[in-house]
Parts: C-alpha cells; structure tokens; sequence
C-alpha cells in the first residue's frame, strides 16, 4: 500500500498549511488567489470586495483541510 501524497504541507509551527506539495495544491492556490484579486479590484462597492476576499478563501479551507498534511502530524515532531 503506497503513502497518501499530500497536497499541502502543513506549518511547523502555528496552524494552517504552508506552500504546496502538489501542481493540484497550487492550482488551488492560483484559483483562490486569481479569484481573491479579481473581486478585490473589480468589486464595484465594499460588499463584493469583502466577499470576494473571503468567499475563495472559505472554499480553499476545506481543500486544504481535505488534501492537506494532518496538522497534528507536525505538532508530535
């Protein structure tokens, strides 16, 4: 049985994933940051600038989450 590969490493310290492992990680990261920009300069008033932020951000979190290196694993080295 082969080792999972991960997507995202995760931080050796703090919490959250740090740069990705993968081409899908960084896909991910390319979308979520295009998005992220494109919304934050195109947005016309402040509601579609915020949402625009934090909406790919929300949907990045579960990939991350999903694909990512258990944070745990790291805490235990």
């Amino acid at each position: 049985m082969s080792e999972r590969r991960y997507w995202f490493k995760a931080k050796s310290s703090g919490l959250g994933w740090s740069l990705p492992l993968t081409w899908q990680g960084w896909v991910v990261y390319a979308a979520m940051f295009g998005a992220t920009g494109y919304f934050f300069f195109v947005g016309r008033d402040i509601g579609e600038k915020v949402l625009g932020v934090w909406v790919p951000i929300l949907l990045a979190l579960p990939i991350c989450w999903i694909f990512g290196e258990p944070l745990s694993k790291r805490a235990q080295r």
